[in-house]
């Protein structure tokens, strides 16, 4: 194992540029085979290819390409580090949000009390930290990082886990629903039914193709970590309601959270899961309160509906 290998790979990479401006076209990717891909994570996984310590088949037979689904799969197999070493690898959150949206190679710490570092990484630039086309070092403050990890490859005799596969077809629940809200929100036709079936597999298996995973059909942390990472780029500020506005069924956000609070607030039998998204439950139960209050009965929230809600200042 040479970590100062990987630092030197990484530092003779130094201002390579995506080419054209903006395209997320580099070598790393036709590398990787996802050219034209947001490139931080592929490049991590080329340095330490060519460093001799290939990454685990994460995301792909050549490592990572979702910092999210790299920090899920570290996580869940116990490689993250709170004292990270030359050549480790990091994942940062810029928003504190939870969701890990860039990644480098640690070098070291800048001073004693540890509170920021360099690392090298790809596809930014001054003025844009996570798509900014060049591989550059940077200076890091570590209340920026969501985990410092030492992957399996700087391992002596790497002993990489099976694949864990968290939900498939014919399962059943909570987490089924939770899956299926971030695919709603990637603009997916899929009903929220916490139902894993037909529909939901053939989403999948249309996201892995379209990501060049593997095409399985089920569900593991780093396919869970691709799709939370693509659901807040770029990330959508909350919509004001002002008169005019109609919230119906197949929108989601704030607003429809809001929307079922109210209902449930207002007496909503049975009472509605306060998910965000506006499926057949909070259809019927919005129709059910507009019949209650001699309102039309159409399952879409109007200013009358909003104002019979007591949602007159969203």
């Amino acid at each position: 194992m040479s970590r100062s290998k990987i630092i030197a790979v990484a530092a003779a990479e130094k201002g390579n540029t995506e080419t054209p401006p903006g395209s997320n076209k580099t070598k790393y990717g036709k590398w990787y085979g996802l050219d034209g891909y947001a490139w931080c994570a592929i490049f991590v996984s080329y340095v330490y290819d060519k460093a001799g310590h290939p990454l685990e088949a994460i995301d792909s037979p050549k490592g990572y390409q979702g910092c999210q689904s790299g920090y899920n799969y570290w996580k869940r197999n116990n490689r993250l580090v709170t004292s990270p070493q030359e050549g480790d690898i990091v994942l940062y959150d810029w928003s504190g949000k939870g969701i890990c949206n860039h990644t480098g190679i640690f070098v070291k710490w800048l001073n004693a009390e540890r509170t920021s570092f360099q690392a090298w990484e790809g596809n930014t630039a001054t003025g844009n930290d996570s798509d900014g086309g060049n591989v550059m070092l940077r200076t890091r403050n570590k209340s920026s990082v969501r985990a410092f990890v030492k992957p399996f490859a700087l391992d002596k005799e790497p002993d990489i886990p099976a694949p864990v596969y968290l939900l498939k077809k014919g399962d059943r629940g909570s987490e089924v629903i939770t899956l299926q809200k971030l695919l709603f929100d990637l603009k997916y036709n899929i009903t929220v039914d916490g139902i894993f079936g037909d529909e939901t597999k053939n989403i999948i298996e249309q996201f892995q193709q379209k990501n060049k995973l593997a095409v399985t059909g089920k569900v593991d942390t780093q396919l869970i970590g691709l799709l939370q990472e693509a659901a807040v780029k770029p990330p959508v500020s909350d919509t004001k309601i002002t008169t005019g506005s109609y919230i119906r069924k197949g929108d989601s956000g704030e607003v429809v959270l809001l929307i079922q609070q109210a209902l449930n607030k207002k007496g909503a039998n049975p009472a509605i899961a306060a998910s965000g998204v506006f499926e057949a439950t909070t259809f019927a139960a919005v129709k059910l309160f507009q019949q209650k209050n001699g309102l039309d009965a159409d399952g879409v929230v109007g200013p009358k509906t909003f104002k019979a809600l007591g949602l007159t200042n969203v």
